[in-house]
């Protein structure tokens, strides 16, 4: 590995996604803002510096007309919206200390963002900053700190007996510090899949379990060499091995240049790069008379980029999930709603133009490269279209049962012309003629009398499911 440049400052923001209870969004919310979090609005001047440290603020000016119009209503809604990405933020500036078993962190807990998303979709945001007295850190100890603060649980040896210090307590995972320091009061609003191997709060099934996606702001001295060893480390978030040294994962040099030339945007190379990876979207820069305004970026425009196809991808996973739980259960309800769910986020949410700049533009399209977006929506038209055809069978099976048994009752009718006990039911009923009835009286009373049964339920069931789309349709676009 070359040299490694020195880190002047170093920003993660640490993103936990997970799944809300869908039925509790208002209990929810009126529990976030008795707990000190605030509904976040660009029209707020007084939020532009509260939740991002001391260095930086957010000229929420810079965020308008980043993105089209159409995600502009979705990223920042005026108030609370069910169709809409709804961000609570509440500061904390709390000072806490990571130990790993090579080295200590100290660093400030500055905010956390909680987002309430459609499709019963929500993700917690952890904005943090490493703090030194001498200021400055080798790069693998930014990476480091970034590797072991995203593991929620440890489950292999290298990642075990990390200790975080703070304020209230002794965490020895990462989950009971978010659940039980930072944000305890909405533990109960989080949906706990019962199909989830994961131990973990909130574990989604169709998500990468364990650890959480890192977006960091890494400033190195002025004029600093950013290597393609430094890139590759970034994307991979490699800092320190067992025993304390440096670590790289690759040691090929053709293997990392392909690497590099998939995973960074380079636009603005030799001093400034962006590492977009399935582990991190990460900004390293030696431009330093440049840091206020790239640090904002990273906490405004880039990071709802960011937001914006994660929420993409958990959704696209959620929607490929249910499919594969209903081809086992086949409940036709259950699909009908499905289809109503991919026909809401094709129509509403996901778009080819994200943004109207050129730079946003690149790196949407660098994100939905990653991230797969673009392979998991055709899965997802691909499973609408199964969808279709499987209701299709369905709907041509009931259909099928439905003619049967009319066609039944018809010719049974058509034979009688229910002439023979028809008479009897005219005024007041003589229960007594009943004993008097032939085998084929018999008969004819129990066609019509079923027959009307029959004609009851199916219409109690036409007016219910009529009750139940009118419903469906009026609730959110989140999967039941």
């Amino acid at each position: 590995m070359t040299k490694e440049p020195a880190i002047l400052r170093a920003n993660a923001q640490f993103i936990f996604p997970f799944s809300w209870d869908s039925d509790c969004i208002s209990q929810l919310t009126d529990e976030l803002k008795a707990n000190g979090f605030e509904f976040f609005s660009i029209n707020s001047s007084a939020q532009q510096t509260k939740f991002y440290g001391e260095k930086t603020s957010l000229p929420h000016k810079r965020l308008k007309h980043y993105f089209m119009p159409y995600i502009e209503q979705i990223l920042f809604p005026d108030q609370h919206q069910d169709k809409a990405i709804n961000r609570y933020s509440k500061s904390f500036d709390r000072k806490c200390t990571l130990r790993t078993a090579v080295n200590e962190y100290s660093f400030n807990v500055h905010s956390i963002d909680l987002y309430i998303c459609p499709f019963s979709v929500g993700m917690i945001t952890i904005r943090t900053e490493l703090t030194s007295n001498s200021n400055t850190w080798s790069l693998s100890d930014a990476l480091d700190f970034m590797d072991h603060f995203r593991v929620l649980e440890p489950f292999i040896t290298e990642e075990k007996g990390t200790v975080l210090q703070s304020g209230q307590g002794t965490y020895e995972k990462i989950q009971d510090f978010i659940f039980e320091e930072l944000c305890p009061s909405v533990v109960p609003y989080i949906e706990k899949s019962e199909n989830s191997q994961s131990t973990y709060l909130g574990s989604l099934p169709y998500f990468i379990d364990e650890r959480m996606f890192v977006s960091s702001y890494l400033l190195t001295e002025k004029d600093a060499e950013i290597s393609p060893d430094t890139l590759f480390r970034i994307g991979h978030i490699n800092g320190y091995d067992q025993n304390g040294r440096p670590y790289m994962s690759a040691s090929n040099p053709a293997y990392i240049d392909h690497y590099l030339q998939d995973h960074i945007y380079d636009r603005w190379s030799p001093g400034s790069f962006h590492v977009v990876s399935d582990h991190t979207f990460t900004k390293i820069t030696n431009d330093v008379a440049q840091e206020n305004v790239t640090a904002e970026e990273m906490v405004g425009q880039l990071y709802y980029n960011l937001i914006l196809h994660l929420f993409y991808k958990i959704v696209l996973l959620k929607l490929s999930y249910s499919y594969s739980q209903l081809y086992i259960d086949q409940k036709q309800d259950k699909m009908e709603g499905l289809i109503r769910s991919i026909a809401n986020f094709t129509a509403k949410y996901i778009f080819s133009e994200i943004s109207s700049r050129t730079e946003g533009q690149e790196l949407s399209v660098m994100m939905k490269d990653r991230f797969k977006i673009e392979t998991l929506y055709k899965e997802v038209k691909n499973t609408m279209d199964s969808l279709y055809q499987n209701q299709e069978k369905l709907a041509s099976k009931r259909h099928n049962s439905l003619l049967l048994i009319l066609t039944t009752y018809t010719v049974i009718s058509g034979i009688y012309g229910m002439n023979l006990v028809i008479e009897d039911w005219k005024g007041s009923i003589s229960w007594n003629k009943l004993a008097d009835y032939s085998v084929f009286e018999y008969i004819s009373l129990v066609v019509a009398l079923s027959g009307i049964a029959v004609g009851s339920v199916l219409a109690a069931i036409a007016i219910m499911r009529l009750l139940k789309d009118y419903l469906q349709k009026r609730k959110s676009d989140g999967i039941d």
